[in-house]
């Protein structure tokens, strides 16, 4: 037997077919919503109308997780995901037919819409079925892997774009080439056959929404890794725009902003080779907390020494310790959730995260006007250690030799955790990404 790590994870043939089609259904997705974003500014010269676009194929993914979700807890978590792939495929197809006959640019952003909403159980359903796939001592491990998947996929579409784009392809060329990555993802995935969930009880579509949230909003092991998750993901979107400002507010001569994003990137994936070290096992709650608040101690001395080889320096840091933490939190959410209800909490955990980002992102610039890009750097990560310093205490009252009274049993899981796994000591109880979804 392998010993835990990313060789042990990528043994599973279905975690390898699932996360591939997922991947190549992401790219397919980026170089639909570009393409069409490109022909609707050549025909309308408008700014609006491209704004209105990638909006829209954005704004599913905020407003429609939590009913994918849903639908992934009805149905076999791969079938879910191959159908996600083939319903894009089709639509991809009807606007390629659209474009060539010259049809209304107002109904190719419909159809961008329609895509991005059926591009939306794909994160939750491969999530859920992570679990399925490999057994407890691989999830960390894997569940690096799909976070570099998505990261890798979302910055490689419009790479894939400009690659078609200098090719000579046109709009209709490049549409259809989105399609055909769609029917890829969709066959890859097709061969895996996971079985439905159990359901206690059947149950109507608003009744299995209501299940997901007071999942979330009853079980300390869930809401609390993904309160923090939340958090991570509100400072991650701060960061993306917050870069940019410390760069423009550089010495002049000086643009050190493609220095500083490459070195998020290439602190995320560095991060990857010590991620499954850091979450085995029982700290995996502990590497949670200390990780996000070393997120956040690092923004704040970020923000007081600005755009320099120090700042540059932090940012290597900080984009490891936000990828970790993202990585600790979906691995506590997959153990602390029963199989019938993980989709509707990674629907819910994905609709969250993606407003979380864009909730940072948007707070960036006015904040960054008032205080400077600096000021206001540390004025939000400083927010953010205040507000991860409970779940800190907490941890350090879970830690053994720190808690008064006696020692609680582990001979069984809790009650609200997953069944088919190892118990669980009590420090691996959550203490309290980035969405997968976003750039």
């Amino acid at each position: 037997m392998n010993p835990p790590g990313f060789r042990s994870a990528l043994a599973s043939k279905a975690f390898r077919r699932l996360c591939l089609a997922h991947g190549v259904a992401t790219v397919g997705q980026l170089v639909l919503t570009l393409a069409v974003g490109v022909h609707v500014l050549a025909e309308t010269r408008s700014g609006a109308w491209v704004s209105v676009t990638v909006a829209l194929a954005f704004a599913p993914y905020a407003l429609c997780s939590a009913l994918a979700g849903v639908l992934a807890d009805r149905r076999s978590r791969s079938a879910v995901l191959a159908g996600s792939a083939w319903v894009r495929a089709a639509l991809a197809l009807g606007l390629f037919v659209w474009t060539a006959v010259g049809g209304p640019v107002a109904v190719m952003v419909g159809v961008t819409a329609l895509v991005a909403v059926a591009a939306t159980p794909s994160f939750p359903a491969l999530a859920a079925a992570t679990p399925e796939c490999v057994p407890d001592r691989d999830l960390p491990p894997a569940n690096a892997l799909v976070t570099c998947v998505e990261n890798v996929t979302w910055i490689g579409g419009p790479g894939v774009f400009g690659l078609l784009v200098l090719a000579g392809a046109g709009t209709e060329a490049t549409v259809l080439a989105a399609a055909v990555l769609f029917l890829v993802a969709g066959t890859v995935a097709a061969p895996v056959r996971l079985h439905r969930p159990m359901r206690d009880r059947p149950t109507g579509w608003l009744g299995d929404l209501v299940a997901g949230v007071a999942a979330v909003a009853r079980r300390p092991e869930v809401r609390r890794p993904m309160s923090l998750a939340v958090l991570d993901n509100f400072l991650y979107g701060y960061l993306v725009v917050a870069i940019v400002l410390l760069a423009d507010a550089g010495p002049e001569g000086d643009d050190p902003l493609g220095l500083l994003n490459t070195t998020l990137a290439v602190g995320a994936l560095a991060s990857m080779l010590v991620v499954n070290r850091c979450t085995r096992g029982d700290r995996t709650s502990a590497v949670l907390v200390v990780t996000l608040l070393g997120f956040c101690v690092t923004l704040v001395i970020l923000g007081l020494v600005g755009a320099t080889a120090v700042g540059v320096a932090l940012v290597t840091v900080a984009g490891g310790t936000t990828l970790v933490a993202e990585v600790a939190a979906v691995t506590l959410l997959q153990r602390g959730t029963d199989s019938g209800t993980l989709a509707r909490v990674f629907g819910i955990y994905d609709q969250l995260n993606v407003g979380a980002i864009a909730l940072g992102s948007l707070l960036a610039g006015p904040l960054s006007a008032a205080a400077g890009p600096r000021g206001g750097l540390v004025a939000v990560a400083g927010l953010g250690i205040v507000l991860t310093l409970p779940a800190l205490r907490g941890q350090l009252r879970r830690a053994p030799g720190l808690s008064p009274g006696p020692t609680t049993s582990t001979s069984s899981p809790p009650p609200t955790a997953r069944t088919d796994v190892p118990p669980r000591s009590p420090t691996e109880l959550p203490a309290r990404r980035r969405s997968s979804t976003t750039p």
